[in-house]
């Protein structure tokens, strides 16, 4: 029973601070989760006094996404002042409502741990990307045990909540049976009550502005900036704020189309494109070609940085190839390497480009070599309709899959499908088979660095590693160490050219609020028979695949491109996105970003992860980046829309 101080309090706005309460203790409870799972050396520098500030500003999200939770409770709460003894549907479908919507929030805040783990952010709305495939996604984190634990707190706060709710309930209707209001009097607290909850949905008494994003940077610390965001806050506030509308051409499309044609270093008068001729020095060579796209393959995995190497089997096969030691990837997803890879385009934000990019085909190694005669494949170790990979590479030039459709449903290990060995020799199986008087080309996307981890028994190599993710590192490295092995014993191996590279890196700790370590992979050309082993140092991107080995094999073609020949040019800085940031990565070391939501700006020295910020220090360089990347993005979303957008 409620107690008698509060008596002369309707029943409504006892109840709503009640649940409001009692949301305010379920999201605090799960931040104190989320500080102490991904609590890392990261932040042992960091003051007791900015964690608390942070603790402190992530109150002020919980109010704010508290408030939303009861809004509709109290709406229903309040008409059932007035209907009260005629019906007792609205107060039912209250606490109903309440159930819902307090679980909803459970889920949220469950899920947004392994999110976070997997991308280095709190959940928002590209959590949605993967909408299509449900049962895919599924099987990823029902598939990870790591990832249990989470659910298991869902259940346990589901159960909780329940039975908190259902005694509310109880106590909602003994207090009404004896203190109910007169409407005048019900209609004062309600003046009351609106005020209170608008200041509790804005978040702060300041009228210019309400909370935000932004307002959870305490410092320059990756983690700690993340302790005082709410997923539910993120997640529903980026759906929220998405417009929906048709693409409309920027005024000053101009400006963007003539800086990326001097990006490119392209020459003579204007015009709304960036077709040149990429011009050959000598006959074209007929070389295979077999582009290995790695899953999750950061550089920082090889040891840079001091980081731990994971991979010695492939740092020996660079050690025999040309290496680009400052290459870097278009996105974090799958799906935005291998576009970003196969048709020589930066991601667009917001969008994804497999399934959407399809009215016609892109300029790809794929059409271009099948004009030569070559036989063309995609390979994967999973599902190939997933994220429309077999549809997008067939309709770009690449004439077969290989996929998990391939292999009996025993060589299945997880949701990523058959593990890397057992691709890499279907692979080499298949290529033996194909028509020995044609030459090839091969893309390869591999799957086993990727959660759930799954490592198959019976093999000959045994990890070392303390953690699942290390250990299936160790695997995948691994089998690319024996893919190479077997090739060498093929007739077909002096003649071809193996490409290796990451679809993205991974988020590790101590590489900024924009995880460089997120984008930094390898970029690997590998022909030990004629190409001469070198450590290249300038910057490239993935859309740098396609004129480099074109330029390898002496291909003349009209280059519509964002990539250059790196064997030959250089950029002055290139860019990349991730959700809802954009970076730039320069030859002298600069990195800036741009946390769009949180609407902070950093420039770093990247080169030695340098932890100061040097923004304020060299505005007119981060402006130079900040400025280059967009007239980049804006060309690119121009060219995309107008020629290849299915919608």
């Amino acid at each position: 029973m409620f107690k008698k101080p509060l008596n002369v309090l309707p029943a409504f706005l006892i109840t709503t601070f009640k649940l409001f309460f009692l949301e305010f203790f379920i999201l605090s409870f799960c931040r104190i989760v989320f500080y102490f799972s991904f609590k890392t050396t990261d932040g042992s520098d960091i003051s007791s006094f900015i964690i608390l500030k942070a603790f402190r500003m992530g109150m002020e999200f919980d109010m704010v996404t508290s408030t939303y939770a009861v809004f509709l409770p109290a709406t229903l709460l309040i008409l059932n002042e007035f209907f009260f003894g005629k019906t007792d549907l609205i107060y039912k479908l209250a606490f109903s409502a309440t159930l819902v919507i307090f679980w909803t929030y459970a889920l949220v805040s469950a899920a947004d741990l392994p999110y976070y783990k997997q991308f280095g952010s709190h959940l928002n709305k590209h959590a949605f990307l993967w909408a299509a495939s449900p049962g895919f996604v599924l099987r990823m984190i029902l598939g990870n045990v790591s990832y249990y634990g989470y659910l298991f707190m869902f259940f346990i706060l589901a159960i909780f909540i329940y039975k908190r709710i259902k005694k509310m309930e109880r106590n909602y209707l003994d207090y009404f049976a004896t203190h109910h209001q007169k409407p005048w009097q019900t209609g004062v607290f309600i003046a009351f009550f609106i005020p209170v909850f608008v200041l509790g949905a804005r978040g702060r008494s300041s009228p210019k502005s309400v909370t935000h994003e932004g307002l959870a940077i305490v410092s320059d610390n990756l983690f700690v900036n993340q302790i005082a965001l709410n997923p539910n806050f993120t997640l529903f506030r980026s759906l929220l704020s998405q417009k929906i509308k048709n693409y409309t051409i920027p005024m000053d499309i101009d400006t963007s189309i003539a800086y990326t044609r001097q990006y490119l270093g392209i020459k003579g008068p204007y015009r709304r494109s960036i077709d040149r001729v990429q011009k050959i020095d000598s006959a074209f060579k007929p070389y295979n070609v077999i582009i290995v796209c790695m899953e999750s393959m950061s550089a920082y995995k090889m040891g840079i940085h001091g980081k731990e190497n994971l991979t010695p089997n492939f740092n020996a096969i660079v050690k025999e190839s040309i290496y680009f030691d400052n290459f870097f990837s278009s996105g974090i997803h799958t799906f935005t390497g291998l576009f970003s890879t196969s048709v020589g385009y930066p991601s667009i934000m917001n969008e994804h480009s497999l399934r959407r990019y399809t009215r016609q085909p892109f300029t790809t190694l794929g059409n271009l070599l099948l004009k030569k005669n070559y036989q063309t494949f995609l390979a994967v170790t999973h599902d190939p309709v997933f994220d429309n990979m077999m549809g997008f590479f067939t309709l770009n030039g690449y004439q077969t899959t290989l996929s998990s459709y391939d292999f009996p449903s025993s060589k299945l290990i997880g949701a990523t499908g058959v593990p890397d060995h057992e691709l890499y020799e279907l692979v080499i199986q298949t290529i033996n088979k194909s028509d020995k008087a044609k030459p090839f080309l091969g893309f390869l996307m591999t799957g086993s660095d990727h959660g759930p981890w799954a490592i198959p028994e019976n093999i000959r190599f045994k990890t070392t590693a303390n953690t699942e993710e290390k250990r299936s590192t160790q695997y995948a490295d691994w089998a690319v160490g024996e893919f190479i092995k077997q090739a060498k014993k093929q007739t077909w191996y002096n003649n071809t050219l193996f490409v290796f590279l990451g679809d993205h890196g991974y988020a590790i700790e101590g590489t900024y609020e924009m995880p460089l370590s997120y984008h930094t992979i390898p970029f690997v050309l590998y022909k030990p028979s004629s190409l001469h082993p070198d450590t290249l140092h300038k910057v490239g991107y993935q859309p740098d695949v396609i004129s480099t080995v074109a330029g390898i094999l002496n291909l003349q073609f009209v280059n519509n491109t964002f990539g250059i020949d790196l064997m030959k040019e250089q950029h002055p800085f290139v860019f990349f996105t991730a959700d809802d940031k954009i970076g730039c990565v320069d030859n002298e070391g600069n990195y800036f970003y741009d946390l769009l939501t949180q609407r902070t700006k950093r420039l770093r020295k990247y080169w030695n992860l340098d932890p100061q910020d040097y923004y304020e220090h060299n505005k007119r360089k981060a402006d130079s980046l900040d400025n280059g990347a967009r007239y980049l993005l804006d060309a690119a979303e121009y060219f995309i829309r107008r020629d290849h957008f299915s919608y």
